[in-house]
């Protein structure tokens, strides 16, 4: 794959990164319109994976504020799905872990909240994808690439796939349904590629 390819698929990736970790915030009209737009877009710029693009399809129609709203309460709030990879996996290590990947490449969640939450954890994800396709020499690359690897293989692969299971475990509606399998698909895609680390287990 050229160069420029590449760096045009990382970036449309950190996009899609991004896309999704705003489907976890608090659904209000301008978050859902922000939503809408980004799924559009990346759907009209042509993403390379078919089943993702139509996805993305999907995910914009099912953005109404109202159903997602009642979703997002009977999910998160009266269901109790958390959203932080401690609370969803009972790993108690992930704070300090995550923050110090956060802190070597400049990345500063908001004070008071879970640095080890799925927004933060796609938000970091999409940040190093960047760096990637804008790295000035190979070293820099390399050692983002690592980073990203890694932090894919010891935090987000096994947490994003979890979250996207439990979220289909009740009634999730239509909107937070595609958000499932669109996570899932996306993550599983980014643990099985030619750049996944050979050690990751998908299950």
């Amino acid at each position: 794959m050229k160069k420029n390819v590449m760096t045009d698929v990382r970036l449309m990736n950190a996009d899609l990164y991004r896309l999704i970790a705003n489907c976890f915030d608090y659904p209000d009209k301008e978050s859902l319109l922000n939503i809408r737009e980004m799924a559009n877009g990346l759907y009209n710029a042509g993403y390379p994976d078919e089943s993702i693009n139509n996805m993305l399809q999907s995910l914009a129609e099912s953005a109404i504020e109202e159903d997602v709203l009642y979703a997002f309460t009977d999910i998160f709030v009266k269901g109790g799905v958390a959203l932080s990879e401690t609370h969803l996996l009972q790993k108690y290590n992930c704070v300090s872990d995550a923050s110090a990947f956060y802190k070597a490449f400049g990345f500063t969640p908001k004070t008071g909240e879970n640095p080890d939450s799925i927004m933060y954890q796609l938000e970091f994800l999409a940040l190093l994808l960047v760096k990637i396709a804008i790295a000035p020499n190979n070293e820099n690359r390399n050692v983002t690439e690592d980073a990203y690897r890694k932090f894919l293989e010891d935090h987000t692969g096994e947490f994003a796939l979890a979250l996207a299971k439990r979220l289909r475990e009740g009634e999730a509606g239509p909107f937070f349904l595609t958000v499932s399998y669109l996570l899932e698909e996306f993550i599983t895609n980014e643990l099985t590629g030619d750049d996944a680390p050979p050690s990751c287990n998908v299950h």
